[in-house]
């Protein structure tokens, strides 16, 4: 039995209502009749029309948007919503919400008129939609871990990259749309797959979306770099000798000896460099009260200075819980600068509402914050707090004045 995925590890930056709402459209439209399986029942008959599927051999327009809502039964409807589900949340995360829609009804209909290439079976499912949806996650995710279901006598999970399975699923899909037998549209999953793949990586190779170390363009550069150092060190390259002065007659000088003095560090530098070392040793010793006071202290020297990413944190949440509002707020915000990537950033700049609306009296900005905070919050208690308190500063904002 082939694995089905149910889950990824993917960590979201905001609600994907989106996805959320092309499930439950899916969903619906199933549930009140329009499906293959009651096309026979006349409680449903008024309810299902075959105009509504895909017709290669005489197509309307809004068959290509109505076939892609249409599914046969309930076995096809749960396939297409679990792959929906696993794959379309993190590219609804990533593309926005209007950028997810649009893509996801583009796939649809280029899914479509790739089944009309090879076939004039009539055809419905939003499977074409997921391919294209699946493709975009291969070039944008390749590296996120699925968790895979497995029945063989006994249900059993594990944890694959994503790229093993999706490539599986591509080439899966290839070999069937010249050979395949059944019922299946093949011929519209690799269209979806052809189109979802090249929209993502246009995306990526353009920078209107922002690359990341482990997209698939990356992999591939990243492979190409060990292919050509190992041609290089396959003809002789060692970056760790001195090829040419020591090595075999004709050999190319790759590397020249060089003695370099050690940079000389003021009294500032060298002092610097120690407190960061005792921050560090009193992080991992919890001993946050001495972090802090050292962090103060390095700020003193270098008014920009940040630490790593969890000790900068662990010391902006114990400036904040020892009552030091102000040193918290800059110790936040500084993290924000250099960790605009964080999973948590929501938490964070709820933080910084809370900082600057309670305690420090600056509403604009606490309002700013909260803004920030409830566009990214997951958690509902977090974010009903997030609303609690922007109500709250909006309403004495407009009190004052």
């Amino acid at each position: 039995m082939i694995p089905i995925p149910v889950g990824s590890d993917y960590r979201m930056r905001c609600r994907p209502v989106v996805n959320y709402a092309l499930i439950a459209i899916n969903v619906v439209i199933f549930v009140i009749g329009y499906n293959l399986e009651n096309r026979l029942s006349a409680g449903y008959a008024r309810l299902y029309s075959a105009e509504l599927l895909l017709n290669p051999e005489a197509p309307q327009l809004y068959q290509f948007f109505t076939s892609m809502f249409l599914h046969a039964d309930i076995m096809h409807l749960g396939g297409n919503m679990l792959f929906l589900w696993v794959f379309g949340n993190a590219i609804n995360d990533r593309l926005g919400h209007v950028g997810y829609g649009a893509f996801y009804l583009a796939g649809g209909v280029l899914a479509g008129l790739g089944h009309m290439m090879f076939s004039n079976a009539h055809v419905l499912g939003a499977s074409g939609a997921i391919s294209a949806v699946t493709g975009a996650y291969l070039v944008l995710f390749p590296m996120v871990r699925l968790t895979m279901v497995l029945w063989f006598y006994l249900i059993t999970t594990f944890h694959i990259s994503s790229i093993y399975f999706l490539l599986f699923s591509f080439a899966k899909d290839a070999y069937m749309s010249f050979n395949g037998t059944d019922n299946v549209a093949y011929a519209a999953h690799l269209s979806g797959y052809i189109f979802g793949i090249g929209v993502a990586t246009i995306l990526l190779a353009t920078r209107i979306l922002q690359r990341d170390s482990f997209d698939l363009l990356n992999l591939i550069r990243s492979a190409h770099r060990r292919g050509r150092y190992r041609r290089m060190a396959a003809q002789g390259y060692d970056p760790f000798s001195q090829l040419g002065a020591t090595g075999a007659p004709g050999s190319k000088q790759w590397v020249k000896k060089r003695n370099i003095a050690p940079p000389v560090l003021s009294d500032a530098e060298t002092r610097e460099l120690e407190l960061r070392t005792e921050i560090s040793e009193a992080c991992k010793a919890h001993n946050l009260d001495t972090a802090v006071l050292k962090y103060l202290d390095l700020l003193a020297i270098n008014s920009d200075a940040t630490l790593t990413r969890q000790e900068q944190l662990d010391v902006s949440n114990q400036l904040m819980h020892s009552g030091r509002h102000a040193e918290a707020a800059a110790a936040y915000e500084r993290f924000c600068k250099y960790n605009g990537s964080y999973e948590r950033m929501g938490e964070i700049y709820l933080l910084l509402g809370l900082l600057y609306g309670r305690y420090l009296n600056q509403k604009d900005r606490g309002v700013e914050m909260l803004e920030r905070a409830i566009a990214r919050l997951n958690d509902p208690q977090q974010a009903e707090l997030g609303r609690s308190e922007l109500a709250k500063l909006k309403n004495e904002s407009q009190q004052g004045s």
